[in-house]
């Protein structure tokens, strides 16, 4: 994947280029940062811990720049890391804060969902593995490669490669094996594990919207029985007038 995005950055963009999209985002990351501690002092602009990672960023993304390029087989592909002043660029998202915030939660609150996911993935490979290594080794000959299998049931991306593949076996009793086992991880982790974890997810993610709309909805509430109290007593004191 490293040497894919490279290729892909470098046929796109010549070094120069991408040298002064660098110094560009840099420059101007650093003038924002500039004012911002201007305005609120070094204590109060390291108070935030987004203004903590953008610094951070921006210290990185300045060492990266003024590194010499090495063409030397390996290294040569850390160029494509001076592009990580981009990831400043997540900063111009609105409210990215409450999005990052909402983000955290969620990866928090999915964390059963996903040690789950995890166990079933192990559970899953090692079984296709131990089953049909010996006929189908494309795609269960090693543990790695059964992962990987399993992984794409999980996701539904090319489920039914696996069956089709063992259609051509001429061996019925594997077919029917190897499809069922792919139905049963497709229905259990496809299907129900995968649709549990995006339910907490999304529900945490606008769970500060939900909260915001109690906060609001209590304050209507405390807002009507100060008005009904103030009814009575003005209605007690025109009947007592």
């Amino acid at each position: 994947m490293l040497a894919v995005a490279t290729a892909f950055i470098n046929g796109v963009f010549s070094n120069s280029v991408l040298y002064a999209i660098n110094w560009g985002l840099f420059c101007y990351f650093f003038l924002e940062a500039m004012t911002k501690i201007k305005v609120f002092s070094w204590r109060g602009y390291l108070r935030s811990n987004s203004n903590k990672f953008d610094f951070g960023i921006l210290v990185v993304s300045l060492l990266l720049l003024l590194s010499p390029t090495f063409e030397t087989p390996g290294v040569v592909y850390l160029r494509m890391f001076r592009a990580i002043t981009l990831l400043r660029v997540v900063r111009l998202i609105p409210n990215t804060e409450h999005v990052l915030r909402g983000l955290a939660k969620a990866m928090i609150a999915s964390r059963a969902i996903i040690i789950l996911l995890a166990i079933m993935l192990v559970f899953f490979s090692m079984l296709g593995f131990s089953l049909f290594s010996n006929y189908l080794p494309e795609f269960f000959g090693n543990p790695l490669t059964a992962m990987n299998t399993i992984f794409q049931i999980f996701t539904i991306e090319n489920w039914g490669a696996a069956p089709e593949a063992a259609k051509l076996l001429d061996n019925e009793n594997i077919y029917y094996a190897i499809n069922f086992f792919v139905i049963t991880v497709l229905i259990l982790g496809g299907f129900i594990a995968l649709s549990l974890a995006n339910a907490v997810f999304v529900d945490e993610m606008v769970s500060d919207n939900n909260d915001d709309l109690r906060q609001e909805i209590m304050a209507l509430r405390e807002e009507n029985r100060e008005i009904k109290e103030l009814l009575i007593r003005l209605s007690k004191d025109n009947h007592n007038g």
